[in-house]
């Protein structure tokens, strides 16, 4: 069976016009995902990354739109082969990220209909934490509104 990991690709997109409304929630999204990127390092323990990315949404006043945590680890099968429960990143999981570990950085939040930027915000990359310390996204795909605002 060859080696390697599953990945997927769940990315705010918008076709055409992001209006602004739209665009400052989803700004807000990509600046918790990017910060939740940087902190995805061996010796950081997953409900610390919870509590600074919800510090985050809350400054944004968007902390009770978050849907669900940040972030699971992965299988090499898929998603859900091989998930630990004690490997999420939410606010009561104390494990702490080692070298070997798949884990992904996906925050999202969901603004109700009829309020302004109603819609889901959401990116998703992959990180395999490597035995040198170093960081992989295997995602490969770009994010943000620099990138996925597509033109018919």
């Amino acid at each position: 069976m060859p080696q390697g990991h599953y990945t997927a690709l769940e990315r705010t997109m918008f076709l055409d016009h992001c209006s602004d409304a739209h665009l400052k929630i989803w700004e807000a999204n990509v600046a918790v995902h990017r910060r939740g990127l940087e902190l995805i390092r061996p010796g950081a323990k997953c409900s610390d990354i919870a509590q600074e990315l919800n510090h985050m949404f809350a400054e944004f006043g968007l902390l009770k739109y978050r849907t669900f945590g940040y972030g699971h680890s992965f299988g090499v099968l898929c998603h859900y082969y091989g998930r630990e429960a004690g490997l999420e990143l939410r606010e009561d999981i104390d494990t702490v990220l080692e070298p070997g570990m798949v884990v992904s950085m996906e925050p999202m939040v969901t603004i109700p209909e009829g309020q302004p930027g109603a819609g889901g915000y959401r990116e998703h990359d992959v990180m395999v934490i490597n035995q040198d310390g170093s960081v992989d996204n295997i995602t490969g795909f770009p994010f943000g509104p620099e990138h996925n605002i597509f033109k018919k």
